[in-house]
């Protein structure tokens, strides 16, 4: 699939995306941030075929001024441009443990909390007033989702061999 964009009928602009995953345009416009008000296009893909990894790209268009058409057509086919920016998940710095072992022991120590916070909130939906209970769903859930933003995933985007192990299947997605 090709996104074709073209700005006040200039040139076009072709990104690609031919496997799994999100092909997208976008439009950012920043005003009142500065005396310097911008806006942007680009066009996007990620490509999500190596999970947990992913490749993300990027085509800069530019900056857009007031009164500047945008054209955005969806093409079956074609030939794409090479994109301005290329960044892969498994390269990212903040992808955590050089070595396997210590990420195992994680991985091990966090589904052993997960299922210490399960167990608490089953036994909290029986006991607890609902209005109670389900604030303690909400910070149960906030704290699993940056169990899983700054341990689980970085971790799993470094040693992705781990997901085939059964007990850290469940860990992704």
């Amino acid at each position: 699939m090709i996104l074709e964009l073209a700005v006040n009928d200039g040139p076009p602009l072709r990104a690609s995306l031919n496997k799994k995953g999100l092909l997208s345009a976008h439009l950012n416009a920043s005003i009142g941030a500065d005396e310097n008000d911008t806006a942007t296009i680009s066009l996007t893909s990620i490509e999500e075929t190596d999970e947990p990894n992913a490749v993300h790209s990027t085509w800069k268009a530019g900056k857009l001024s007031t009164g500047d058409k945008v054209e955005i057509r969806l093409l079956a086919d074609g030939v794409a441009h090479p994109p301005t920016e290329v960044r892969r998940t498994s390269e990212s710095p903040r992808n955590l443990f050089a070595g396997a072992e210590q990420a195992r022991r994680l991985l091990k120590a966090i589904n052993t909390f997960d299922a210490e916070l399960i167990s608490i909130l089953e036994l909290a939906r029986t006991v607890e007033p609902k209005e109670e209970f389900d604030r303690v769903v909400q910070a149960v859930g906030a704290v699993v989702m940056e169990v899983d933003q700054h341990l689980i995933t970085p971790i799993l985007r470094r040693h992705p061999e781990l997901l085939e192990e059964p007990e850290f299947k469940k860990l992704w997605k």
